[in-house]
């Protein structure tokens, strides 16, 4: 198994209802993607990355109709093993990093030292 992508996407069902942010990992198993939604431990797979997540997010649709027909929302989430965890946040680590670097790399090459020094630090939440 090979790590791809740490992914945070939001499943909409019809006007009916949108997921918060979920957490999925893609992954390469011989020539197929599998897609992991580690909240829910739902997988699904596909030919590529597109094919993987519109699988995936069929599978997270009978989930939650599954959930609703057992009146079982209180227990949907299911966290997926945290060898998975590990897998998704060290690739996103990598990812964030990378933004980070190039972000650096572009501003600064623009930006007088002089000027960065006297500029005020502010916070701004995401």
């Amino acid at each position: 198994m090979k790590s791809l992508k740490a992914e945070r996407i939001k499943v909409k069902i019809g006007d009916i209802w949108e997921s918060p942010n979920l957490h999925i990992l893609l992954t390469q198993e011989n020539d197929i993607i599998v897609a992991r939604c580690l909240d829910f431990t739902v997988s699904s797979h596909g030919t590529d990355i597109k094919d993987a997540l519109y699988s995936l997010a069929d599978s997270i649709k009978e989930y939650i109709l599954t959930a609703l027909e057992n009146d079982a929302i209180n227990t949907i989430f299911d966290p997926a093993h945290g060898r998975y965890w590990r897998m998704f946040n060290e690739l996103e680590t990598k990812h964030s990093v990378g933004q980070l670097t190039r972000s650096l790399r572009k501003s600064l090459g623009s930006i007088a030292y002089k000027d960065m020094e006297r500029s005020p630090a502010e916070i701004n939440y995401a």
